[in-house]
């Protein structure tokens, strides 16, 4: 969903990714794993699902009968590349909400996930209020804490960050039943001197990373063990802040 992500398509073989995707991919699966969810699920569906790197991960994982992923940006020109780089998988791409609705209409349980892309929308209820189906699951994640918003917001095309508060409040506006809830990567918001390591300028994005293996490996390993620990707290019923924040729904 991010508009800078399709920069990288053309360049797979040298394209290095961000370590904030691959954490904020590897928290996800945690969150599934853990969540009140029976997999396998019948249907998977990514929702602003930018260059398809999640939908193609959770597809690894045997987690669903089908898959989609849908964003506005899914030309027949960038559906036939991301076909290229992943392979022919039989994950649909599909342009946008209303026509995965209209053209892949279903009654099987389907888990649609919305991870960082509510934050690009002016109304949320662009989204939301099309998500009317019954005895689904969805995931929502969003960037946390107006007080940090930045250039880096800006860059990526955001109207606002949230706190757990305000994206529930936005959620049970629509009759989302929240069944889970919290806040990831602590340390990203407590040391918030480290987005200077990720965006030096504002002209840097996730899509182009040029740090070295290394600090790449290093920053993921910080991330994961960051997730963990506040996960771990949360079990303790100790809730703690961070730079994201998520709700596990149902309806």
């Amino acid at each position: 969903m991010d508009l800078t992500e399709f920069d990288r398509l053309l360049d797979k073989e040298n394209y290095r990714r961000h370590p904030w995707e691959i954490s904020r991919c590897e928290v996800l699966l945690q969150l599934l794993k853990t969540s009140t969810i029976k997999f396998p699920i019948k249907r998977i569906v990514d929702i602003g699902g930018g260059d398809a790197f999640v939908i193609n991960e959770i597809y690894k994982q045997n987690l669903a009968t089908s898959y989609f992923t849908i964003d506005t940006a899914y030309s027949p020109e960038i559906i036939s590349q991301l076909k290229a780089n992943y392979g022919e998988n039989g994950i649909q791409y599909v342009q946008n909400l209303t026509d995965y609705l209209t053209n892949f209409p279903s009654e099987e349980p389907t888990l649609f996930l919305c991870m960082d892309v509510l934050e690009h929308l002016a109304n949320e209820d662009e989204i939301l209020s099309h998500l009317t189906q019954k005895n689904n699951y969805f995931l929502f994640a969003v960037p946390a804490f107006q007080s940090v918003f930045s250039n880096h917001d800006v860059l990526l095309g955001h109207y606002r960050r949230y706190n757990l508060k305000q994206l529930e409040t936005v959620l049970t506006k629509q009759h989302f039943q929240i069944e889970s809830k919290g806040y990831y990567f602590t340390s990203l918001l407590l040391v918030r001197g480290l987005e200077r390591m990720f965006n030096k300028n504002k002209k840097a994005s996730i899509d182009n990373w040029t740090g070295s293996r290394l600090k790449s490996i290093l920053i993921t390993t910080v991330l994961q063990l960051d997730f963990g620990f506040t996960n771990l707290l949360h079990k303790f019923g100790i809730r703690v802040y961070g730079l994201s924040c998520y709700c596990i729904c149902k309806k």
